[in-house]
């Protein structure tokens, strides 16, 4: 973390530099960067690899203008926001720090700390920062969209509401503007006609995961705008946010179910599969427990149960619950899928038996490409027969779902491991395409291109996966292959 004096001296700095803001700009427009024509190319490369997650091509563009130009602060900044996108904080830290040195603290460098306070999870800094900036530039829609984000993860939800809609006032990007709608709508869940028009808003926008989650909502709060808050349509609600991930407003949801109707058994059920997920055990259990006793055929919490007494690393307990909730409902390919990942997690792993498990997950759900995923990566993933088992489920996992990346990969990989690189390249392309932000895409893809006999193609495929994965066991395997 930034010690909290750097910000006060970064505040005494911008006060005391004020009268030769106006100079510094001027010298900026006139100096030397504009005149040199490398610089601004070599910045503008840059601009267009990190725009494409090429980060390592992009930080050497950059350095290429920071030594044109060594007392220009626009290169090291770029670096900043590269360096907070591959999670390398010190770093970024370090270019700002080299960019005050040579341009002080203006707008560009205030809207950099910002986001080094934000990665490093210090909303209140970044908030600080971003009032500041906007003290001087309260025109800047997309800050006031960062601002009411920041505000709506500390829970100030009312200040949130005010940024948020300024943002939408001041004029928003399509993309932007959905964003903006959903998290609106997320901070007047209390009041659920509002919320429900920025989530029906939402719904429509162009990125498609913003979209569902919105929908998910929408379809949520109807229930209680038309017939108003009770005990259901409040676990609706909880019901959506769970789905969405939003843990703690859904627990809030699920416990006002409760003191409405204290022996409603989906609301202890939930409820208490929330609690669990929020690492709050006891609590957690006790409302599961409540919820069998109310309803001892209900078969998701038993199943709910076995998830959390596997999510501890309790395998026999879990088990126990998952049988449970098999035996009252044995159709159910998840709770199949579930009874075979504590078979392959546990430290004594039993394949046959998960083997055996994942087919019967098959089996009640033959159109269902998730499962035949799984099945697929158990194939491949562990290594048990993925030149022969592994392709024919990764195929059919592909045929019922030609557009999902995971499925073109397993493929791909499965025939890399058969020892079939030719037939191995199509798919992971395709996952290339599909997916292209995916670090282990592309360190399949170099293998691949190295099995191959393109070690110039491989080497790229290693550097785009350090590149996505810098911190990560992905980037850890691709520098491994480059060292080879």
């Amino acid at each position: 973390m930034i010690d909290a004096r750097y910000y006060t001296q970064i505040c005494r700095f911008v006060k005391l530099a004020a009268p030769y803001l106006a100079v510094a700009l001027l010298w900026l427009v006139l100096g030397l960067l504009p005149g040199d024509q490398v610089a601004v190319d070599a910045v503008r490369n840059g601009d267009r690899l990190a725009a494409k997650w090429e980060y390592s091509a992009a930080l050497r563009s950059y350095h290429v203008a920071a030594l044109r130009c060594p007392g220009d602060p626009l290169p090291r900044l770029r670096q900043v926001k590269v360096y907070l996108a591959q999670g390398r904080r010190d770093e970024a830290w370090s270019a700002f720090l080299a960019a005050i040195e040579r341009g002080g603290v203006d707008d560009r460098a205030l809207e950099s700390l910002a986001a080094v306070y934000a990665a490093q999870g210090s909303a209140a800094r970044a908030t600080a920062v971003l009032n500041e900036l906007l003290a001087h530039r309260p025109g800047r829609s997309d800050l006031w969209l960062w601002l009411g984000e920041l505000q709506m993860s500390v829970g100030d939800r009312a200040r949130a509401c005010l940024s948020l809609e300024r943002a939408l006032a001041l004029g928003l990007t399509p993309r932007q503007a959905q964003v903006a709608h959903d998290r609106l709508g997320m901070a007047y869940l209390d009041d659920p006609l509002r919320a429900l028009e920025h989530f029906v808003a939402a719904g429509s926008g162009p990125d498609v995961e913003v979209a569902q989650r919105a929908r998910w909502m929408a379809e949520a709060l109807r229930s209680r705008v038309e017939g108003g808050p009770d005990a259901l349509s409040l676990a609706q609600v909880g019901e959506a946010l769970l789905r969405r991930g939003e843990l703690t407003a859904a627990r809030r949801f699920f416990a006002a179910s409760l003191a409405l109707a204290p022996d409603y058994v989906d609301a202890h059920a939930y409820l208490g599969h929330t609690l669990s997920l929020l690492g709050e055990d006891k609590a957690a259990v006790n409302h599961l427990l409540r919820a069998i006793e109310l309803e001892p055929t209900y078969p998701l919490t038993y199943y709910f149960l076995g998830v959390h007494y596997a999510r501890r690393g309790r395998w026999a307990k879990a088990r126990e619950y998952l049988m449970e909730a098999h035996d009252l409902d044995s159709d159910n390919p998840a709770i199949c899928a579930a009874m075979a990942d504590t078979y392959l997690r546990d430290p004594e792993p039993n394949y046959a038996v998960a083997e055996i498990w994942l087919h019967a997950a098959v089996d009640r759900a033959p159109d269902d490409p998730r499962f035949h995923l799984l099945l697929a990566h158990f194939y491949v993933d562990y290594l048990i027969d993925p030149g022969n088992r592994g392709i024919a489920v990764a195929q059919v996992a592909v045929d019922l779902a030609p557009d999902d990346w995971d499925a073109q990969s397993t493929l791909g990989w499965a025939y890399y491991l058969a020892g079939r690189p030719g037939d191995a390249l199509a798919p992971l392309e395709r996952a290339r395409a599909l997916a292209p932000r995916r670090a282990r895409v592309y360190f399949r893809l170099g293998e691949v291109y190295r099995a191959l006999g393109d070690e110039s193609a491989a080497r790229k495929c290693y550097r785009r996966a350090i590149d996505l994965d810098w911190n990560g066991p992905v980037g850890q395997r691709a520098r491994e292959a480059m060292s080879r």
